[in-house]
C-alpha cells in the first residue's frame, strides 16, 4: 500500500500537468458556420419573441408568445432550405413546453433578407390539423 501512495504521489508530483486559471490563450478560433437569431414576430392577435441558433443549415430555438396566445412557449427545430443569398425557406418540428406540453405537427416558414443581418420573416405554427398562427416579423442574425 505504500508503495502505491509513493507511485501516485511521485506521478503526480514530477509527471504532473502545468495546469494554471491564468493560463493564456494565444489562438483564438471562430467559426462562420453558427448563427445567432433574435426576431419579433406578431400574429393577428399576439405579439412574439424568438431567438434561435443555427448550424449550417440546421436550427433550433424557442418562441415565446404574449398574452393573446396566454404567453405560451415553444420549442422549435427546423432545417433552412437556402435557395439564394436572400430567401430561406424552413420546415421543421414544434413543442408546447407550457400550457399542456406536447408534440405539435410542426412549422414551416420563410425568410427574405431586408438588408445585411435584418430578415422579413413568416412562419406558420401548426397546432393542430384546424388551427394554425401565421406569424410576421423582423429577424436580426449576428
Amino acid at each position: 500500500m505504500l508503495k502505491l501512495l509513493a507511485a501516485l504521489l511521485f506521478s503526480t508530483a514530477l509527471l504532473g500537468q502545468q495546469c494554471s486559471p491564468y493560463h493564456k490563450v494565444t489562438n483564438w478560433e471562430y467559426n462562420n458556420d453558427v448563427k445567432y437569431n433574435i426576431a419579433w414576430a406578431s400574429c393577428f392577435h399576439a405579439a412574439a419573441i424568438a431567438a434561435s441558433m443555427e448550424y449550417k443549415s440546421f436550427e433550433v430555438g424557442t418562441h415565446i408568445m404574449g398574452k393573446g396566445h396566454h404567453n405560451t412557449a415553444y420549442i422549435f427545430t427546423s432545417y433552412n432550405f437556402k435557395l439564394n443569398k436572400s430567401l430561406n425557406l424552413s420546415l421543421g418540428s414544434l413543442h408546447r413546453i407550457n400550457n399542456n406540453p406536447s408534440l405539435l405537427l410542426g412549422q414551416w416558414g420563410g425568410s427574405v433578407r431586408i438588408y445585411k443581418p435584418v430578415w422579413f420573416i413568416a412562419r406558420v405554427l401548426q397546432i393542430n390539423k384546424d388551427l394554425s398562427y401565421l406569424n410576421v416579423g423582423i429577424k436580426l442574425t449576428i
